[in-house]
């Protein structure tokens, strides 16, 4: 949904990104994002 924070795991493979995982933030997650930490 539009606004809702995800948490993305990813890495570097030569010259590509590659996606490991993408879900939602949690609350304190949230927080911490939006505090800019």
């Amino acid at each position: 949904a539009v606004g809702d924070v995800l948490v993305v795991v990813y890495c570097y493979r030569e010259n590509t990104i590659r996606l490991i995982s993408a879900r939602r933030a949690t609350p304190s997650e949230r927080r911490s994002y939006e505090k800019g930490v």
